[in-house]
Protein backbone atom coordinates (compact mmCIF):
# COMPACT_ATOMS: atom_id res chain seq x y z
CA UNK A 1 0.00 0.00 0.00
CA UNK A 2 2.89 2.36 0.59
CA UNK A 3 4.73 1.76 -2.67
CA UNK A 4 5.80 4.73 -4.81
CA UNK A 5 4.18 3.10 -7.87
CA UNK A 6 0.81 2.85 -6.16
CA UNK A 7 1.09 6.41 -4.85
CA UNK A 8 1.82 7.68 -8.38
CA UNK A 9 -1.20 5.80 -9.76
CA UNK A 10 -3.48 7.26 -7.09
CA UNK A 11 -2.20 10.77 -7.76
CA UNK A 12 -2.89 10.33 -11.48
CA UNK A 13 -6.42 9.15 -10.68
CA UNK A 14 -7.02 12.23 -8.54
CA UNK A 15 -5.73 14.50 -11.32
CA UNK A 16 -7.99 12.78 -13.86
CA UNK A 17 -11.03 13.08 -11.59
CA UNK A 18 -10.32 16.76 -11.01
CA UNK A 19 -9.82 17.47 -14.72
CA UNK A 20 -13.07 15.70 -15.63
CA UNK A 21 -14.94 17.29 -12.71
CA UNK A 22 -16.03 13.91 -11.43
CA UNK A 23 -17.51 14.42 -7.98
CA UNK A 24 -19.64 11.32 -7.50
CA UNK A 25 -19.88 7.71 -8.49
CA UNK A 26 -21.06 6.37 -10.72
CA UNK A 27 -20.31 9.07 -13.27
CA UNK A 28 -21.14 8.34 -16.90
CA UNK A 29 -19.68 9.97 -20.00
CA UNK A 30 -20.86 9.48 -23.58
CA UNK A 31 -18.36 10.73 -26.16
CA UNK A 32 -16.86 12.96 -23.48
CA UNK A 33 -20.20 14.46 -22.46
CA UNK A 34 -21.14 13.89 -18.82
CA UNK A 35 -24.57 12.55 -17.97
CA UNK A 36 -26.29 15.60 -16.42
CA UNK A 37 -28.51 13.61 -14.05
CA UNK A 38 -28.43 9.94 -13.18
CA UNK A 39 -31.02 7.59 -14.63
CA UNK A 40 -31.63 5.04 -17.35
CA UNK A 41 -33.86 7.42 -19.33
CA UNK A 42 -31.32 10.24 -19.16
CA UNK A 43 -28.52 7.91 -20.26
CA UNK A 44 -30.58 6.60 -23.18
CA UNK A 45 -31.37 10.16 -24.26
CA UNK A 46 -27.71 11.20 -24.12
CA UNK A 47 -26.69 8.14 -26.15
CA UNK A 48 -29.42 8.87 -28.70
CA UNK A 49 -28.21 12.46 -29.03
CA UNK A 50 -24.66 11.31 -29.66
CA UNK A 51 -25.73 8.64 -32.15
CA UNK A 52 -27.76 11.29 -33.97
CA UNK A 53 -24.73 13.60 -34.14
CA UNK A 54 -22.60 10.79 -35.54
CA UNK A 55 -25.09 10.17 -38.34
CA UNK A 56 -24.85 13.72 -39.66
Amino acid sequence: MASPTLEAMLQQDVQDLTALKVDKTPTFFVNGRPLPSFGAKQLAELVAQEVSKAGK
